[in-house]
């Protein structure tokens, strides 16, 4: 008797009518599917294992009878059906621990790809912190030269208007400076001017008193 597994698979009993409705079902997660399969396996398992369990007492017993008859059935009929029964024993508890190594290979396999993914999501978080903290470098020092610029601009035109004052200071010397000579040069001008008059003076009044002694001796 070929080994058989019971049939998992759940049948749709939705009316063709209804198939829109049938979208808003909710799906089992894979959990929910794998223990509701899981669970079949162990009934049909169990009840399996029942029937040989019944069928070996019978076997045994009839393989014991003194009745040839029950010897012989046991031999033809019932140890065939036991042998039978215990193969798919045997293959269901093969059929289970593949399908144990296979969920333990998958899971494995998704750990391992979570820990890859997980890598390269801290590498990317660390590049990004990386990355943050240039931006922040490169402000700061972009704010620092625009603080250093300013500083310097501030700096240059005070310098300027310190320049401008100090030529000014310098021009209103020089005015003054220039004034001052040409007051000294007018100054002593007039002053020979005035020394040159009196001076005429005196010798026209002297001349005049010459004359008039002159004349009067004539006299």
């Amino acid at each position: 008797m070929p080994t058989t597994f019971p049939n998992t698979t759940r049948q749709s009993t939705i009316p063709t009518g209804t198939i829109a409705t049938s979208c808003q079902t909710s799906i089992p997660d894979y959990k929910t599917l794998r223990q509701e399969n899981f669970s079949s396996i162990n009934d049909y398992y169990n009840n399996l294992l029942d029937t040989y369990t019944k069928s070996y007492t019978d076997y045994t017993t009839q393989k014991n009878s003194p009745n040839v008859n029950d010897r012989a059935y046991a031999e033809t009929t019932l140890k065939p059906k036991v042998t039978d029964y215990n193969n798919q024993l045997i293959a269901i508890s093969k059929a289970v621990i593949d399908s144990v190594d296979q969920d333990t290979d998958l899971i494995i396999e998704q750990k391992n790809q979570l820990q890859e993914k997980t890598s390269k999501v801290e590498n990317l978080t660390n590049e990004i912190k990386m990355l943050k903290d240039k931006d922040d470098e490169l402000l700061i020092v972009s704010n620092s030269r625009e603080d250093s610029l300013n500083s310097t601009k501030t700096g240059t035109e005070d310098k300027q208007f310190t320049a401008y004052i100090y030529i000014g200071i310098n021009i209103l010397l020089v005015c003054l400076v220039i004034g001052f000579v040409f007051y000294l040069v007018y100054s002593n001008y007039a002053t020979n001017s005035s020394n040159t008059v009196n001076n005429a003076s005196r010798t026209n009044v002297k001349n005049n008193v010459r004359t008039n002694v002159k004349n009067n001796i004539k006299l």
